[in-house]
């Protein structure tokens, strides 16, 4: 509706040669695109705006203008030129005072500052803002400056400061009963308890604030709280993340919030990692990282044409020479990209590492394996490839563990996992642990002989640790039992076979009272 109206102003305006109606209208219309987050759409309306105030010497007029261009380039994340338009409207002010106006443009000057983290900066402005709007008792810019200023105190981890800047702004938004205004700050509540670890006040404030953006049908501020809620809920150990993530998802689909989607995923890509399900955290990563590439290519398409709007601007106005901030503008851009992907790059080669990797004892684990055997069996399928299969089992580690205790049991597996990587690093060979207390190696290029002695050299170097097996002095060492089949790669039917095989000589050597090395070259 806002629009419509704007629009069909902003029509007649100019169609009568109504220039301050005009713009007027233009920046209804600004205001409109803002709120559609339609921003390029914004700053051109806004430079619109402020040619014809320019022109008509409205001073009110240039400010709003200048303002909301600000706004614009704050979204694009262009802090710089954020202030430099900020700048101007509040060297306009100085000569016109309007301190209503003033605390405003204070207060985005120091918004402008927090998000490229100078803090001390932002406080200052924040402070300045504050101080006016008090004397001219503008309460919701004092709430709103309030709540910036616990932000800023937030960010520093100064949460006592912050809770107290929170908690007075709280306290003028109940008055106005704004309710998209109280959930936000509810919210900014919530993660300040989250973060002094009361989690009883915490999860009061996160789902007060569910409770009143769901009463209003508010999917899009509802994002931010029900992420809050799974940082919560994965604090207290609680079976319900997942189900808080998922919804986050949905909305932020739903409102087609990218940012927030962006978000979501990375958040869940921590929590499945922390919780060493590396697979999931993965895929949940790409995720992230496919989004965060349409948003970065957005941006960038956004910023382009935000520049071609302002030089137009700038040559309309014969400031042609102001050209070469732009350059260095779009110089800067290209390159914080590239840092950008290069920092994704590395993030990336983390995650998958460890989406390969036994937590417990660093070396491959079942995931991995299988992928390898994989990849060697469709290499060299069909060829007469020598390859040896050993799997290697732990001997009574159960009653290992029961003895000396899971800590000391795990410290068993690393040794044991040491031991053999050694041997595996030596030859160049795939070793990895394939669950449990069973570890399983394959060596490639490797006559039966060669077989039947690596097995072996398995099987004495655990022997020749002298992990004790009990706590009461005897001669007992822990052991291992080898499992191996030997043969050309075009004997084997499929990976599946060649496990099987090993595993059956590993039975075997289980039954031969354990500490044995079998290999057999018999399908």
């Amino acid at each position: 509706m806002a629009y419509e109206l704007s629009k069909e102003a902003y029509d007649l305006a100019k169609e009568h040669h109504f220039k301050e109606e005009e713009a007027n209208a233009l920046i209804g219309l600004s205001f409109a695109y803002r709120a559609k987050s339609e921003i390029n759409d914004m700053l051109q309306c806004s430079y619109d705006a402020l040619e014809l105030y320019d022109e008509l010497q409205i001073f009110e007029g240039q400010i709003k203008a200048l303002n909301l261009i600000s706004i614009a380039y704050f979204y694009d994340s262009e802090y710089e030129q954020s202030l430099r338009y900020l700048v101007k409207a509040r060297t306009i002010l100085e000569q016109h005072p309007d301190q209503y106006m003033l605390s405003c443009v204070l207060n985005n000057i120091g918004e402008a500052f927090r998000e490229s983290m100078r803090y001390e900066k932002a406080l200052d402005y924040y402070n300045q803002g504050l101080s006016i709007s008090r004397e001219i008792n503008a309460d919701r810019n004092i709430a709103s400056l309030l709540g910036n200023i616990g932000e800023v105190y937030y960010l520093q981890d100064k949460l006592d400061e912050a809770l107290e800047y929170f908690d007075q702004s709280y306290q003028l938004i109940l008055k106005d009963d704004d309710i998209i205004t109280l959930a936000e700050t509810e919210n900014k509540l919530g993660k300040v308890y989250l973060s002094k670890k009361d989690t009883q006040l915490a999860e009061e404030y996160f789902y007060s604030a569910l409770r009143r953006l769901e009463s209003v049908d508010n999917k899009y501020y509802s994002i931010d709280v029900l992420l809050n809620i799974t940082q919560l809920e994965t604090v207290r150990a609680r079976n319900v993340s997942l189900y808080y993530f998922d919804l986050a998802i949905q909305y932020a689909e739903d409102t087609n919030a990218k940012k927030k989607l962006c978000k979501a995923y990375e958040l869940m890509a921590e929590y499945y990692e922390g919780n060493s399900d590396y697979q999931n955290a993965l895929g949940c990563f790409k995720r992230y990282h496919h989004i965060e590439k349409e948003i970065s290519v957005s941006v960038i398409g956004n910023r382009f044409t935000a520049m071609k709007i302002e030089l137009d601007h700038l040559n309309d106005n014969r400031e042609v020479n102001n050209s070469e901030v732009i350059n260095t503008r779009l110089e800067l851009e290209i390159e914080r990209q590239k840092n950008e992907l290069v920092k994704i790059h590395r993030i990336n080669e983390v995650l998958e590492k460890k989406a390969y990797e036994d937590e417990l004892t660093g070396i491959p684990n079942r995931r991995y394996i299988n992928k390898e055997l994989m990849r060697i069996w469709e290499k060299a399928a069909g060829q007469d490839l020598p390859i040896a299969l050993f799997i290697l089992d732990i001997d009574n580690f159960k009653k290992y563990n029961d003895n000396w205790g899971h800590v000391i049991g795990d410290q068993c597996l690393q040794k044991v996992a040491g031991c053999i990587k050694k041997i595996q690093m030596q030859r160049n060979d795939v070793f990895g642990r394939y669950g449990g207390e069973e570890f399983i190696y394959l060596a490639l290029n490797i006559n039966y002989n060669e077989a039947i002695e690596i097995g072996e050299l398995f099987r004495s170097q655990v022997e020749e640790m002298s992990i004790s097996f009990e706590e009461k002095e005897t001669n007992q060492h822990l052991t291992i039992s080898v499992g191996g089949v030997w043969g050309n790669l075009s004997d084997f039917t499929n990976v599946d076979e060649l496990i099987q095989n090993a595993d059956r000589q590993l039975y075997k050597a289980k039954a031969l009272s354990r500490n044995k090395a079998i290999v057999s070259k018999d399908l």
